[in-house]
């Protein structure tokens, strides 16, 4: 009878036993499955995220020191042959200065120039990409407040809006998209990052620092994947429009094309 309760012990140790290696093995394969399944992502968003960040800071620095007509129209080979010889040609932060200089402010030919030589600089990804464009007098770039230019570009629908193919049977039916800029005064402080930035998904933002008549500014730059939010879309609408966002149409000499 002992003999028997000894092994009876025996028999549900191993059982234990048993069991407990089986937990660890589970355990394992789990974490090892996790891992493989995992591995690589970090690394490949992080790459993304240089990327993305480098290809701001080189959009901003391009944006600066570009070269301009004095009228504020983007160089290009058409307009270089088409200008003659009396065309005067400058940097865009050299218009900058110039203009803050004698108005104390950014005026409107001046933003167009600046709206301007973003499609040019950003033309390689029109389709997939919006952005701001800020000076700013604060030293904290995370405030919105006290902005000496604010540019947002969107892309807004100008033909067969609606996507239904029946409204239109005997033409083209394909979504028409233009690209257009707005120039903001907000009145709210930080109304960017309680009303656009939440929205929008991941941005890539890229900041430097400018002196417009030996005061300091802040210039950035922040740039995400288009995406259809309300506050965006009714830009457009007159009676809708954020009045926190204060924005209206920049009338750019760029070709639109969607």
């Amino acid at each position: 009878m002992i003999f028997d309760f000894l092994t009876e012990q025996k028999g549900q140790a191993a059982l234990v036993d048993s069991l407990f290696f089986i937990a660890i093995v589970s355990t394992i394969c789990t974490g090892l499955f996790y891992f493989a399944i995992n591995y690589g992502l970090g690394p490949e968003a992080l790459l993304n995220s240089f990327y993305s960040s480098d290809f701001a800071m080189d959009s901003l620095k391009v944006i600066t020191y570009i070269n301009v007509m004095r009228d504020g129209t983007p160089v290009s080979l058409e307009s270089a042959s088409t200008a003659g010889p009396l065309a005067e040609y400058d940097y865009l932060l050299a218009l900058m200065k110039e203009d803050f200089a004698q108005n104390n402010s950014i005026g409107v030919d001046t933003q167009i120039a600046i709206s301007n030589t973003l499609y040019s600089v950003l033309r390689p990804f029109d389709d997939s990409i919006d952005y701001i464009f800020y000076i700013s007098k604060e030293s904290n770039v995370a405030s919105s407040a006290k902005y000496l230019a604010l540019i947002i570009a969107t892309h807004e629908c100008t033909a067969n809006c609606s996507g239904n193919i029946a409204e239109n049977p005997g033409g083209s039916s394909a979504r028409e998209v233009s690209r257009v800029f707005y120039s903001c005064q907000p009145t709210v402080n930080k109304v960017l990052e309680s009303k656009i930035f939440p929205n929008v998904g991941k941005i890539d933002s890229s900041y430097g620092k400018v002196n417009l008549n030996d005061s300091p500014y802040i210039m950035g730059l922040h740039t995400w994947v288009s995406k259809r939010i309300a506050v965006l879309t009714e830009l457009s609408v007159e009676g809708k429009s954020d009045p926190d966002l204060n924005c209206s149409q920049i009338l750019t000499k760029t070709p639109q094309v969607g």
